[in-house]
């Protein structure tokens, strides 16, 4: 909410992606991630501000996400997004939980009731 974006998750969740990743894993994300915290080979696309990107480092992304984009591994990304969607308004974009512990097990029940509706 706001201007600040996401760039404040970015940390938190490579952090915990990690654990589960092998060597060599790929982070992609929306120009919302985009902050200090992004690595050269992160699919993050760059914000533009006022039309243009000025840091070379910026650059190089920017032309890493646009290969990406044409190879078709970027455009992967909205498939995600279209399952998050549609979840969210079949089931309610909010949790309703008010134990922690509830508030973790609920998205997972949401995500496997959808899971058994589309099969």
């Amino acid at each position: 909410m706001g201007r600040d974006g996401d760039s404040h998750f970015l940390k938190p969740l490579r952090q915990g992606a990690a654990q589960y990743a092998q060597s060599g894993w790929l982070l992609l994300a929306d120009a919302g991630f985009d902050c200090i915290h992004t690595h050269p080979d992160d699919l993050i696309p760059p914000i533009r501000r006022h039309g243009k990107i000025v840091a070379p480092e910026r650059k190089a992304r920017a032309d890493l996400v646009a290969q990406a984009r044409l190879e078709g591994v970027y455009g992967q990304r909205w498939i995600c997004e279209t399952v998050h969607s549609v979840m969210k308004r079949r089931s309610g974009d909010s949790v309703r939980s008010r134990k922690r512990s509830l508030q973790r097990r609920e998205p997972v029940l949401k995500g496997l009731v959808y899971n058994l509706h589309v099969w």
